[in-house]
């Protein structure tokens, strides 16, 4: 094999040689081209070599098959993948295994290759890595200049265990967390082509360290670290943030969390473990509304009054101050508007105000979500498959976080990698962990008959008594 080995190399010298003789030289860009060429053809056919030897080897080895139960059924069985040099042809053979009762190729494992695997893990991992930030085709062009199908890079997608992204400090203190919380609404697929549309909601949470100048009207985040859920659930959402800030710092002595957001349900739960979280609204959210409401009445200086209701916490001031714009000459319009601005203000009173009232940097949901979901998911006419639509976010969150899928990541993860979803719930458990139980304290109030002359007569002389009755 060493001289067939040799052979292969002093072909390839020749070949370069001849190359650089016939004048090809003077264009460096096409000689590197044509020898990549050459270097990968080459390549292959070495590895062929091995592949060959390797099936001989085990083929004459009778000592190894007869204590092994290994009865050859075919010889030179015909197999190709597709690898980074690109498609490998080689044979092997076919064995019936006695121990088992099932017919298997031997040499197939021993190369690292799965049952019915045609695209190798390195070319699969490569394939989704970019079909995160490109359409499929696209990334079948870029990393097999279009060997593979788009199905067949949707598949390599759905076969993907995306990781976690490890986190980039451990323990770290910090005086406060700023969170971003925010949603992006996708279009999804519908069967048998069914007009009407069909969203979904993505959430996504960012973990911060605050921000830091990068010109005069741009910042930038510190640490940022990304987290969503393949299957779209933002309670998972929270929890493997819970984890990860438990690893990533000491939590005693963060002293605020600010989870910055527009106010939705999903949002305001989130982080409540945590004694320090403080919910403060998305300044971009609130001061849209709040131009919007103040452009119905421009001589009013709604935005100063509120404002100054905000700042002293005064949700009766600003009652009334609504209730006298409502009792302006409106349109019906204009009215529907203010009360759906009040609606808004008073039911996330506590978030806005923060917001307004304490030193705390702007918020940029948007920006996160724009960046990280819809520039992919969103922003162009697509139309998602469930499954298709986890990963993908999964794939792009993950490669965010700087990470960078493997071939270790197109096959199932290991048994004993815990998530940050589970390292919450453990960090819980140590918590709790000695904490008294009052619970023994804690009775049924006792279920009386109501209807009794007794329970009557009591009612009626622990009722409280008008002092001029």
């Amino acid at each position: 094999m060493v001289n067939s080995i040799l052979q292969k190399l002093i072909e390839l010298a020749k070949n370069i040689n001849e190359r650089a003789k016939s004048g090809e030289i003077t264009d460096l860009d096409l000689m590197a081209a044509s020898v990549l060429a050459d270097c990968k053809a080459a390549s292959s056919e070495i590895i062929e070599l091995i592949i060959e030897e390797m099936n001989r080897g085990l083929r004459e080895d009778k000592a190894f098959r007869r204590e092994h139960g290994l009865v050859i059924k075919q010889k030179d069985r015909p197999r190709s993948l597709l690898t980074a040099l690109g498609p490998i042809d080689f044979k092997r053979d076919y064995y019936y295994d006695k121990n088992t009762g099932k017919h298997r190729a031997i040499l197939d494992p021993m190369l690292g290759i799965e049952r019915y695997e045609r695209i190798g893990g390195e070319v699969g991992a490569a394939l989704v890595n970019q079909a995160a930030d490109c359409s499929y085709a696209k990334a079948a062009q870029i990393v097999t200049g279009g060997a593979v199908s788009r199905q067949t890079v949707r598949t390599q997608l759905l076969k993907a265990h995306v990781p976690e992204a490890a986190p980039r400090v451990r323990g770290k203190g910090v005086p406060c967390l700023h969170v971003y919380a925010d949603e992006d609404h996708v279009h999804m697929q519908k069967p048998n082509k069914e007009r009407g549309k069909c969203n979904r909601v993505v959430p996504l949470v960012t973990v911060t360290e605050g921000t830091s100048p990068v010109s005069e009207r741009r910042n930038k985040t510190i640490n940022p670290m990304h987290f969503s859920d393949g299957d779209l659930d933002p309670k998972a959402v929270w929890k493997s943030v819970e984890g990860y800030i438990e690893q990533a710092y000491n939590v005693e002595a963060v002293e605020k969390i600010y989870v910055h957001g527009d106010g939705g349900n999903w949002i305001s739960k989130g982080l409540e473990c945590f004694a320090q979280t403080v919910h403060a609204m998305d300044g971009y959210h609130f001061y849209k509304a709040l131009r919007g409401v103040s452009k119905i009445l421009p001589k009013r200086n709604i935005r100063v009054a509120l404002i100054n209701a905000l700042k002293h916490n005064d949700r009766d001031r600003a009652d009334e101050y609504i209730q006298d714009l409502l009792n302006s000459p409106l349109s019906e319009k204009e009215r529907k508007q203010i009360m759906s601005f009040a609606t808004y203000l008073f039911g996330s009173w506590e978030d806005i105000m923060h917001r307004v009232v304490d030193d705390i940097p702007g918020s940029c949901t948007e920006a996160q979500i724009s960046h990280v979901l819809s520039e992919r998911l969103s922003r162009d006419p697509l139309g998602w498959s469930k499954e298709g639509l986890g990963q993908i976010v999964q794939a792009r969150v993950y490669l965010e976080n700087g990470g960078r899928l493997e071939k270790k990541d197109m096959r199932a993860p290991e048994e004993g990698t815990e998530t940050y979803s589970q390292y919450a719930d453990h960090f819980i458990e140590e918590y709790v962990k000695g904490a008294c139980d009052f619970s023994i304290f804690e009775r049924e109030e006792p279920i009386l008959n109501g209807a009794s002359a007794t329970q009557i007569l009591l009612g009626k002389i622990g009722r409280p008594r008008s002092l001029l009755a």
